[in-house]
């Protein structure tokens, strides 16, 4: 891979990848306390940033969200569709959406309210490091591993400089944009737990190659409607 190539690969998704039209399957398998937990989803990426979900495991819901912060999470069997207000929920933290508008350069930190303050070169890999803009968060600091121009491993420390969190991105396919289709999250909420979450992704479809009626999916006018403010949730 040559070095105007990799230059193309960071700059080309900002200007052609913001607009793209994407389908892919994901399957996620969680490990904690000896418990295995699975789930599968499709997502259809809209090129105007909506984002349907379909969840067939451990339950159907569908779930539709924008880059403004709003999500409606929708229950087919009870005509029922819950409202979450949040950045948090934007579509464009979803993994998915980061590599397909080009943010894998530094996974939407700064929209999280992060801000790059180092970047260092080690054995031909780029390391930036990221400081939360509040202080007040548990996060002291996360460093974002890139090799060849794309991550390949991302590492959360507490205030304590003690890792807590891990990021694994491998098996990437290449196309229109770069996608990992392996994606090895582990977590310690404690020094002697630990939770194992691992993403695999297929049938990775990219713009005319993407066609489905999900695209253009609408929750049910009848449908019951609930709000969560998901502040006021983790206040209670």
């Amino acid at each position: 891979m040559n070095r105007l190539f990799l230059v193309l690969l960071l700059f080309l998704p900002f200007a052609a990848s913001a607009q793209v039209r994407l389908s892919i399957d994901e399957k996620s398998v969680q490990v904690a306390d000896g418990k295995r937990m699975t789930s599968e989803r499709s997502l259809y990426l809209h090129p105007d940033g909506k984002l349907v979900s379909v969840q067939y495991k451990p339950s159907y819901i569908i779930s539709l969200s924008n880059n403004l912060g709003e999500m409606r999470n929708y229950n087919p069997k009870t005509n029922e569709v819950m409202v979450i207000n949040d950045k948090g929920v934007a579509s464009g933290q979803e993994m998915v959406v980061m590599f397909a508008s080009g943010r894998y350069v530094d996974m939407s930190l700064p929209q999280q309210g992060y801000r790059q303050s180092a970047i260092r070169n080690e054995d031909g890999m780029i390391i930036k490091t990221f400081v939360p803009g509040n202080n007040t968060v548990a996060i002291g600091k996360v460093e974002l591993v890139l090799q060849n121009q794309l991550p390949i491993c991302m590492l959360y420390y507490n205030t304590k400089n003690e890792c807590i969190r891990k990021v694994y991105y491998s098996q990437y396919e290449y196309g229109r944009i770069p996608m990992p289709m392996r994606i090895t999250e582990i977590d310690y909420p404690s020094k002697t737990d630990s939770i194992v979450r691992l993403n695999t992704y297929t049938n990775l479809l990219v713009g005319n190659d993407a066609k489905s009626e999900m695209f253009d999916w609408q929750i049910p006018a009848d449908a019951k409607r609930s709000d969560l403010d998901l502040n006021q949730l983790m206040q209670k």
